[in-house]
C-alpha cells in the first residue's frame, strides 16, 4: 500500500505564477490546489482540509501573507514562503517558514516542496 500523494496549497495573487507553479508541482506528481488570496486559501482549507504544505505569496492584497499565517498557526501545513523581499523583517517573521526567492527556480521549488512533504 502506497502512501496517498503530498497536498499542497498555492497561495499567490498571480495569475501566471499560480498556474506555472501549479503545473510544475502537477507534473511532479503532487496534488495541488491554488486560491488567488488568503480568504480563499482559509475558506479551501475549512472545506477540503489542511494540506501538507502551502506554498504561500506574502504581498499580496487584502489579507497579505503574514496575516494568513498569523491565522493560520497552530496548523501542522509546513509553509514554503515565496518573496522577492529579503529584509530582515521578512526573515525574522518567517523564521519558522521555508523561503524561497522570486521568481522561482521551479527545480528548487520542487525539491523544497518535496522535503516538506517528507517532513
Amino acid at each position: 500500500m502506497s502512501a496517498s500523494p503530498c497536498r499542497v496549497l498555492i497561495i499567490d495573487d498571480d495569475e501566471d505564477t499560480r498556474e506555472a507553479l501549479s503545473e510544475a508541482l502537477t507534473d511532479a506528481g503532487l496534488l495541488v490546489d491554488a486560491v488567488a488570496t488568503g480568504a480563499a486559501a482559509l475558506r479551501r482549507i475549512e472545506e477540503a482540509g489542511e494540506p501538507d504544505v502551502i506554498l504561500l505569496d506574502l504581498r499580496m492584497p487584502g489579507m497579505d501573507g503574514e496575516q494568513f499565517l498569523e491565522r493560520t498557526r497552530q496548523g501542522r501545513a509546513r509553509v514554503i514562503v515565496l518573496t522577492g523581499d529579503a529584509s530582515g523583517r521578512v526573515l525574522r517573521f518567517a523564521r519558522d517558514a521555508k523561503l524561497l526567492a522570486k521568481p522561482v527556480d521551479l527545480d528548487a521549488l520542487e525539491a523544497a516542496v518535496k522535503e516538506a512533504c517528507a517532513a
